[in-house]
């Protein structure tokens, strides 16, 4: 059962509502008994619906915290008083909390790592019903209930079945609606049930959720068993899930705490602490759970560079010191959630390299600046089925390790990058560092909460990313590097300097084989003239830059139209200079001088200023 109290400013509030709201609740309830209808349960729906749309900005966190410990010692039922004593002098009014043993899949996870769960991990034990996306009625099937009108056969083991119809019959339903006829259970192994998956034959499968996420060929279409105890029930439950794992070992005794913000299905950084006895336990867990909670902010108004939201449970909060509280200068961390028309997440989750940061406090609203290293981001169309948040953001650690790496290669560091920060306000860059051998950079903790990094190779801006130091202890960033175009340049600056080269030695030749006609040396002339022919002509260049500008262009692919581009204009430009600088009208002219000097005699007419070249 949800734990509640009310904060006396909330009350004073909304007092006169709750009032007259109980009045005409409490007046249909009598006369409901009166008549013996059915009015009595319309007012406790209206009761309920009234407490359910409350203003966000008065609207109290439900929490879940399970509790998971292999010591028997820790009891739930004797931590429960106690630990709701110490989290009311920080969350009195704000939290609706609940204490419970943690589920055999949460405990397990999260035994195995605190820092690595998902929302999948600790879901996975989950029974669903799997369709196939492919049947003919599954846009139709919708809910279990609806199976048996679309359905002839449910595939599924017989432990599983009879485990379901337990929790069902513990909810009231151990017929699932009809749907229990379904159920042919003619296999033993769940992974048998995998396997037949693609067999034609099979329209529905009774599986974990784990073994759910293993459906492919065609993809599956998940339903949700109306049964007790389900993790995603409680997800969908609460706003809130705290995993507090308790353990005790090798005479070290210690309690970590990891929330998850079930709107959006994320996990928050592990909040660890130590105890001597189990008398501190209460206290402890208490404030690991405190430092693991982020308060929420619904973004209202979102624009490319700033955002105004408003703060959950503002008008609860009667400390400016309180954990639920946001203040200017703080960062918090952009997500989404798009459902689809039943209300299932279709995408899901934070927004990559995106981060706000707070900057004016309006009551219970919070202005914020946007800063993000992708397009897109928080802006578009607002509709029923979208729903954007934004977490705020503890820093713990001293220091993020932020890796680079190649665009779907993460075994491809980028190595030697530069990392320059920007001021936010500004325009002023400074130099941070390069990536080393595996293409990570150290940044640390510094005054500014959020950093603006921005990535250069080769003086070339490659990528604009906004970290917080701190937050996590890996960064990793996966970028189109421009190698390919750093080898591009520098393949064109040696085609240039060829052609300037070769433009040097052709004028140097045509002056020489001139002297040498206006000498009479005919013979010795045709000689150097055949040394020039023999020269690299302009369509051998363009035809070699043609190869060359190709295979550029195939190594980046389709991946990075602005690196195509810079590669493309700078072979353009190579070609026209190819083209003003080595053309055959030199050979031509010196041809015609050829000719003109057998005509003459053996002599080519002397010009006035001409001088024998060095080196003649």
């Amino acid at each position: 059962m949800i734990r509640y109290r009310s904060a006396i400013h909330w009350v004073a509030f909304v007092a006169g509502l709750i009032v007259s709201f109980h009045v005409a609740a409490l007046t249909l309830c009598s006369t409901a008994i009166a008549q013996d209808a059915p009015a009595a349960e319309s007012a406790a729906d209206e009761f309920e619906f009234f407490e359910e749309e409350l203003p966000w900005d008065y609207k109290p966190y439900k929490v879940l915290i399970w509790i998971a410990s292999r010591d028997t010692r820790y009891d739930v039922d004797q931590l429960r008083e106690p630990l709701l004593e110490y989290l009311d002098r920080d969350f009195f009014s704000i939290w609706q909390t609940d204490v419970a043993l943690a589920p055999t899949s949460v405990a397990t996870a999260a035994f195995r790592s605190m820092d690595t769960m998902t929302y999948d991990t600790i879901a996975s034990s989950d029974p669903v019903i799997a369709v196939k996306r492919t049947h003919d009625d599954a846009v139709r099937i919708q809910s279990v209930i609806s199976l048996p009108s679309y359905v002839s056969s449910i595939l599924a083991t017989e432990g599983l079945v009879k485990q379901i119809k337990q929790r069902a019959a513990a909810g009231g339903d151990p017929t699932f609606g009809g749907a229990d006829q379904l159920f042919k259970a003619n296999e033993n192994d769940p992974a048998q049930l995998i396997e037949r998956w693609a067999d034609p034959q099979t329209e529905a499968v009774l599986v974990s959720r784990g073994r759910a996420s293993l459906l492919e060929n065609p993809k599956a279409k998940l339903l949700t068993l109306p049964i007790d105890d389900l993790i995603s029930k409680a997800v969908d439950t609460y706003d809130k899930i705290f995993i507090v794992r308790v353990t005790d070992e090798a005479g070290v005794s210690e309690v970590s705490s990891v929330e998850m913000e079930t709107l959006m299905q994320a996990f928050g950084p592990v909040a660890t602490s130590s105890f001597l006895s189990s008398v501190d336990l209460p206290a402890v867990i208490a404030h690991t759970v405190t430092e693991s909670f982020s308060p929420m902010v619904r973004i209202d108004d979102a624009g490319t560079k700033s955002a105004t939201g408003m703060i959950r449970a503002s008008r609860l909060i009667s400390d400016s010191d309180s954990p639920a509280n946001v203040s200017v200068g703080d960062v918090l961390q952009p997500m989404i959630r798009k459902n689809d028309r039943n209300g299932k997440p279709i995408a899901i989750g934070k927004i990559e390299w995106a981060y706000l940061l707070a900057t004016e406090r309006d009551g219970p609203n919070v202005k914020m600046d946007f800063y993000s290293g992708m397009a897109g981001g928080l802006s578009g169309r607002a509709n029923s089925r979208t729903f954007k948040m934004a977490r705020l953001l503890k820093p713990k650690l001293p220091d993020t390790t932020l890796r680079l790496h190649a665009k779907g290669d993460p075994d491809l560091p980028l190595i030697g990058y530069e990392l320059y920060q920007r001021e936010l306000q500004g325009k002023s860059m400074t130099f941070v560092g390069r990536t080393d051998w595996n293409g990570r950079l150290v940044i640390p903790q510094s005054e500014d909460p959020l950093r603006l990094l921005y990535v250069k190779n080769g003086g070339a801006v490659l990528a604009r990313l906004p970290v917080v130091p701190g937050n996590t202890p890996l960064e990793v960033a996966d970028l189109t590097g421009d190698d390919i175009r750093l080898q591009a340049e520098a393949y064109i600056r040696g085609v240039q300097n060829a052609i300037i080269d070769l433009v040097a030695i052709r004028k140097l030749l045509a002056a020489r084989i001139r002297m040498r006609l206006r000498r009479g040396e005919i013979e010795q002339a045709e000689e150097m003239l055949n040394t020039l022919r023999d020269r690299p002509t302009n369509e051998e260049l363009a035809n070699d830059m043609g190869r060359k500008q190709g295979l550029y262009l195939k190594e980046i692919g389709n991946r990075n139209a602005n690196q195509r581009r810079k590669v493309d204009l700078m072979f353009k430009e190579t070609r026209e200079m190819l083209g003003k600088q080595i053309n055959p009208t030199i050979i031509r002219e010196l041809e015609l001088d050829l000719e003109t000097a057998r005509a003459n005699g053996g002599k080519l007419p002397p010009e006035e200023d001409a001088e024998e070249p060095a080196g003649g």
